[in-house]
């Protein structure tokens, strides 16, 4: 596992330059530390070593990945500063995030600026009038994420809007909307990106965009266990609970395990106007009681598995083999 990382890492050094130098150009030098603060986080650079290996896996040139791969990561890390302001998100890969560092109106001010460096970048790259579309459907349908992730709130936002659309339950099809909208489609066109700077065929180009949607899928079903569960991930545990959400994974399972007074409640809690640390951990005892979690693993596993089978059609390289370990990797993850 350890190997996968250092493989990310380095994937991820080869585009941090291009980041680096394009967050700088045309910002104001006491601006800079904010804009290159969300970047300079961490994080595993999943997306970017998407388009990379997919490319790679195609036997294109890596090069001509380089800045489709910038453009996704940067839309990645844009999408996580809005986030955060929407969220009143404080802590983040284990750090204070730019609106705690910074506060609401510069954070909104550096999401409003990575959007242009994204469309700076764009430009620059290999075929960029299709890069261009798939840059503006990953936006499109991550805002549409957020919305969906924002309506099944179940408590903490008001208006008119918000009352009227808010979801009061959720069902399997409601959950698989909304991590698609929400992960599942940065992915797919991650690997699709990489796919179409490789100048491949449609078959493997379709074979790598749904390798990528089923990732996607993987991937943010066990973000949603590590939520609850997890111990090593640098956010706070139990935040979808705290955030009032009702779009998580775990808790749409134990949800179908309890009984009528666990799931009333867990519900109570998800409801209460602010939810206290004793609240949650009320909340996951009561979740613990099912289970919740061996499932949502499960069902992660049958998504790793559907990535794994879309990639046979490419040719038996190591970079399939990586492409491969990743989708394990992501199930297994403590972080």
């Amino acid at each position: 596992m350890e190997n996968i990382i250092d493989l990310l890492t380095t994937l991820g050094k080869k585009i941090d330059p291009i980041m680096i130098k394009y967050l700088k150009k045309g910002a104001y030098s006491d601006f800079v530390q904010a804009t290159l603060y969300q970047i300079k986080s961490g994080g595993k650079r999943v997306r970017s070593a998407l388009t990379l290996l997919s490319c790679q896996a195609l036997q294109g040139e890596t090069s001509k990945a380089l800045f489709p791969a910038s453009v996704i990561e940067l839309i990645h890390n844009y999408s996580l500063i809005m986030d955060d302001i929407i969220d009143r998100g404080e802590i983040r890969r284990g750090i204070p995030t730019t609106r705690t560092k910074f506060g609401d109106d510069i954070a909104l001010l550096v999401g409003m600026f990575y959007r242009e460096v994204i469309e700076d970048i764009i430009r620059r790259c290999y075929k960029p009038e299709i890069i261009q579309d798939i840059a503006i459907k990953i936006i499109k349908e991550t805002i549409e994420g957020e919305r969906l992730d924002i309506l099944f709130e179940q408590e903490g936002r008001y208006g008119n809007y918000i009352e009227k659309n808010r979801f009061r339950n959720i069902s399997n099809e409601s959950y698989m909307k909304l991590i698609g909208k929400k992960t599942a489609t940065m992915m797919s066109c991650a690997c699709k990106a990489g796919a179409v700077v490789a100048d491949t065929t449609s078959d493997m180009e379709k074979a790598l965009t749904d390798y990528g949607w089923y990732l996607g899928l993987t991937f943010q079903i066990t973000d949603d266990i590590l939520d609850i569960f997890g111990e090593k991930t640098g956010k706070q545990r139990g935040k979808d609970i705290i955030e009032h959400k009702l779009g998580n994974a775990v808790i749409m399972i134990a949800f179908r395990e309890m009984e009528e007074a666990s799931k009333k409640k867990l519900l109570d809690i998800l409801r209460m106007p602010q939810v206290s640390d004793d609240s949650v951990k009320k909340a996951i005892k009561l979740i613990e009681k099912t289970e919740a979690k061996e499932n949502s693993y499960k069902f992660a596993e049958r998504y790793a598995e559907k990535s794994k089978k879309m990639l046979m059609i490419l040719p038996d390289t190591t970079t399939r083999e990586q492409l491969q370990f990743l989708a394990d990797f992501i199930v297994k993850r403590l972080y």
